[in-house]
């Protein structure tokens, strides 16, 4: 895993950060899911994942931008798919496969993301789940808007 590894998110800070990105979880909610998460710094240019790499972690940006793209078909030919902003979950399939990721994502400035790893996401899903289950519907509901968006890039090029 890429970027700088903090400590446990500071309480006060990650639950104001948090409940901005998830106004439809508790505080208590919020202060649950804390305690599975890290947080991550990534400096401009660094890359937080290749497109390859295995999926070990999602994450939450917090602060800073991040640019998500794909290898074209010439190579050294990227094509940028999404620049990611405060509030924007990236990686989310992390949490339920165990694959490889599709594309590149790199900070374009200083960022800092909260992230949820695989092993931590299993203890939420046997510890938590009806947490785990809400934060499941978060996700759920940002992979389909990004589907009716990519639809309509697409029919856009028809």
């Amino acid at each position: 895993m890429q970027g700088t590894q903090g400590k446990a998110p500071e309480s006060q800070t990650a639950q104001r950060q948090l409940q901005q990105a998830f106004p439809d979880f508790t505080e208590k909610e919020i202060a649950q899911l804390i305690s599975y998460l890290e947080p991550r710094h990534f400096s401009r240019g660094e890359t937080v994942w290749q497109q390859g790499d295995p999926m070990e972690y999602m994450g939450l940006l917090v602060a800073g931008v991040l640019v998500v793209k794909r290898e074209g078909r010439f190579p050294g030919k990227n094509i940028i798919l999404a620049i990611l902003e405060k509030g924007s979950l990236f990686g989310e399939m992390a949490v339920a496969a165990s694959h490889k990721h599709s594309v590149t994502i790199a900070a374009m400035e200083a960022t800092q993301a909260y992230v949820l790893n695989s092993e931590k996401a299993r203890q939420l899903f046997e510890q938590q789940p009806a947490l785990a289950i809400k934060l499941l519907k978060k996700i759920v509901v940002v992979c389909g808007l990004r589907l009716q968006h990519t639809g309509s890039r697409l029919a856009e090029l028809l």
